[in-house]
């Protein structure tokens, strides 16, 4: 015989053809136990309770289940093998909910439709923060935030340091201008030294591995210099501010480092944490960068270039953040655009690789990639020669072929 099971807010049901009830799993308005049911079938698993209530409709001949709820059809038949089928759009499930207020009074449930719709309200609000809060925990979400507050922090160290330059300058103009060019060299400097009086060699070979002719520079320096004398002491607490600042950029990026490790070791194998965590970042998320083609992720970072040349006809972009890759940016010109083009490929399938959970063969890629380079290397020896464009835009961006004279 049939029957047919119908799950609700309020609870599970098995009804026969003629709509009886035949049994019934009742939530008693707690909401732990409804979500605690909707959750088990994300996780691919079936309560006892529900496991109990089939096996007893078995043994009262009820041979066969059916469904409208696809999930929990398709666990019912993997994990019980019992014979079911799935009727979306069967007349008995939609009477059944349409009823719903009734079919409750039958079992002893007295509810308003008001208070069943307010109970859906309520469980589905509740679902709905538990799916955000899974999402915000996202391991490629988190690497997105630590990459742009990394990028935020190098800007707010170079401009404290801009400043830092221009603050101590005031007293020793002669170092802030040509001799340390290091911002957070400076910042040490300027934080254990001080007073331009303290700069003797004695003093520096101390406390820095600084040469002999960066030495007696400095040296020489402090001693003709034509600084004012200024209050240090809040100098000295703004470079430690610089240093404190430097050194948790530090800390990020050594959690970054392990970060991505764990979340796309592929990916981070071949153009390290941070170029792979901007990727990322810039992508909006592993997943999006996965199914990324490889033309896109090559002019990742470079859509303004991209759009100025559809629209002005300028030069056309060959690459975005993977410039930053040291094969890339060590690379003449002519060879810049044949890497990118092959680093893009690979970057691609790192991070399907990394995103579906697969293997690590990151190193394997890495020896692809030097290799190709390589290949590129003496397949192209010379610069080609720049082709003419035939075409030159209008005014309004639109490209037309010149006329032949």
């Amino acid at each position: 015989m049939k029957t047919y099971i119908v799950d609700t807010l309020m609870g599970i049901f098995a009804f026969d053809e003629s709509g009886n009830i035949l049994s019934f799993i009742d939530f008693n308005d707690d909401n732990q136990k409804i979500i605690e049911f909707y959750v088990s079938l994300e996780n691919n698993t079936i309560l006892k309770e529900y496991y109990d209530m089939l096996f007893d409709l078995k043994n009262s001949s009820f041979n066969e289940f059916i469904f409208d709820n696809k999930k929990l059809e398709l666990l019912t038949s993997q994990n019980l093998n019992y014979k079911t089928s799935l009727e979306i759009f069967s007349i008995e499930f939609k009477r059944f909910r349409l009823s719903l207020e009734e079919q409750l009074k039958k079992v002893g449930i007295n509810k308003s439709r008001s208070e069943i719709l307010a109970k859906y309200k309520e469980i589905n609000v509740e679902f709905t923060k538990r799916k955000i809060s899974k999402v915000g925990g996202q391991s490629d979400i988190i690497i997105i935030q630590i990459i742009e507050t990394l990028e935020i922090m190098k800007k707010s160290i170079s401009l404290f340091s801009s400043r830092l330059r221009e603050w101590y300058g005031l007293h020793f103009p002669e170092l802030t201008d040509k001799i340390i060019e290091d911002n957070i060299l400076l910042a040490k400097v300027v934080s254990i030294i001080g007073n331009r009086e303290n700069y003797n060699i004695n003093n520096l070979s101390e406390k820095f591995e600084f040469n002999d002719n960066l030495l007696n520079l400095l040296s020489k320096k402090a001693s003709e210099s034509m600084g004012s004398e200024i209050d240090l002491s809040i100098v000295q607490n703004y470079a430690n501010q610089i240093l404190s600042l430097d050194l948790y950029r530090e800390e990020l990026e050594v959690y970054l480092d392990n970060l991505m490790e764990k979340v796309s070791p592929n990916l981070k194998a071949i153009v390290s944490s941070l170029i792979g965590a901007k990727l990322i970042a810039k992508a909006g998320g592993l997943k999006k960068l996965a199914y990324m083609p490889a033309s896109r992720v090559q002019l990742l970072g470079a859509e303004k270039a991209l759009y100025r040349f559809l629209k002005t006809g300028e030069a056309r972009p060959k690459h975005g953040l993977i410039f930053q890759w040291r094969q890339i940016r060590s690379s003449k010109p002519n060879y810049r655009g044949k890497i990118s083009r092959m680093l893009a490929g690979k970057i691609g399938i790192a991070s399907k690789i990394d995103f579906f959970k697969g293997d690590f063969i990151g190193d394997v890629l890495a020896k692809e990639i030097e290799e190709k380079i390589k290949y590129i290397k003496i397949k192209y020896p010379e610069h080609p020669k720049e082709k003419v464009n035939s075409r030159k835009p209008t005014r309004k961006g639109k490209w037309q072929k010149k006329r032949k004279v």
